[in-house]
């Protein structure tokens, strides 16, 4: 496999535990998961509320790179993980690619998809204050 600019794409491993990034960093790299299991979490008054899993074949950690936002939220390995490295520039090539009118319906998609994020950790954290799950 090759990034878009033809060259070979990077793979890293992530131990068990590691964090990969933590919310509120700037973005370099996405990354699609080959093996393991990564969950993403948010704090919410200084607790870890996960917001998703990313499972094999999925990519995270895309939204910063493509809005140049901070991350919305942190991605920890929950197992061993291997991903392929998606750079900032192969991410800005696809995008560079897309149809007319694409990158703002993108645009706005991902606006929405940070809005949600914080209102499902506000949620998720207020039921775990009540003991609902």
């Amino acid at each position: 496999m090759s990034d878009t600019d033809g060259s070979p794409a990077m793979q890293r491993v992530f131990p068990r535990g590691t964090v990969i990034f933590k919310e509120g960093d700037s973005g370099h790299e996405a990354y699609m998961l080959q093996q393991g299991t990564v969950r993403i979490f948010k704090n919410v008054a200084g607790r870890k509320v996960t917001i998703g899993r990313v499972w094999p074949f999925q990519v995270f950690g895309e939204l910063a790179l493509i809005d140049d936002g901070p991350r919305m939220a942190a991605a920890v390995a929950d197992d061993d993980a291997t991903c392929l490295v998606l750079t900032k520039d192969a991410i800005r090539s696809m995008m560079d690619q897309a149809p007319p009118g694409l990158n703002t319906l993108i645009h706005s998609l991902l606006s929405t998809i940070r809005e949600l994020g914080d209102d499902l950790a506000d949620a998720k954290a207020m039921l775990a204050e009540h003991n609902v799950e």
